[in-house]
């Protein structure tokens, strides 16, 4: 509940600055500009929220590593942080587990590590933003760094529920893509997914 109540007013206050700054500009003369300003200035706003937004969630990663000895609770973090689909995936993945007595995730997805007590998380970058009328996509990638090594990472989010979310993991390093891997793990278990 803390997390939510943290991310919800870092992503509240990159909204109100977008708000703000339109009142800045002005209803008159936000009409008197082209399409392609205006669209131009909304994807602007919309990367700036994306990077707080993704910045705040990385941030409490962190701390749970720091103050968790690195046994963060993924699943908490899967709830608050990420899509519906990535967490009716993963339900399966953990029905399944159960069920065989076997192990999906052998790297935390949040921190891309086998151990994760000290870890950070730096040059995160907007690589793709697409805000179409029905739908609103982006790709984050950002580096963590462990104690000894970095890891090349990557998020896609999706715009849901007010929020954007996580809906999927990618391991530059290995090249490991968490969703794909998930449901090749799942295999002929599919079927209880549709």
């Amino acid at each position: 509940m803390l997390i939510g109540g943290l991310l919800a007013m870092g992503y509240q206050s990159a909204r109100n600055q977008a708000t703000e700054d339109e009142q800045v500009v002005g209803q008159a003369n936000m009409a008197a500009l082209p399409d392609s300003v205006r669209t131009e200035m909304r994807l602007k706003l919309e990367r700036e929220a994306l990077m707080e937004r993704v910045r705040a969630m990385y941030t409490i990663v962190k701390h749970e590593c720091t103050y968790m000895g690195g046994n963060i609770d993924s699943d908490m973090l899967d709830k608050s942080f990420c899509s519906r689909s990535w967490n009716k995936l993963l339900m399966a993945v953990r029905s399944k587990e159960h069920n065989t007595g076997t192990l999906f995730f052998e790297v935390n997805k949040w921190t891309m590590s086998y151990e994760s007590d000290l870890v950070n998380f730096d040059e995160f970058e907007v690589q793709d933003l697409n805000m179409d009328d029905d739908k609103m996509t982006a790709t984050v990638n950002f580096t963590v760094y462990a104690s000894d090594t970095y890891t090349p990472a990557r998020i896609e989010l999706v715009y849901e529920d007010g929020n954007w979310k996580v809906d999927n993991f990618y391991h530059l390093k290995y090249g490991l893509n968490m969703r794909s891997q998930m449901w090749h793990y799942l295999g002929n278990d599919l079927i209880y997914l549709i």
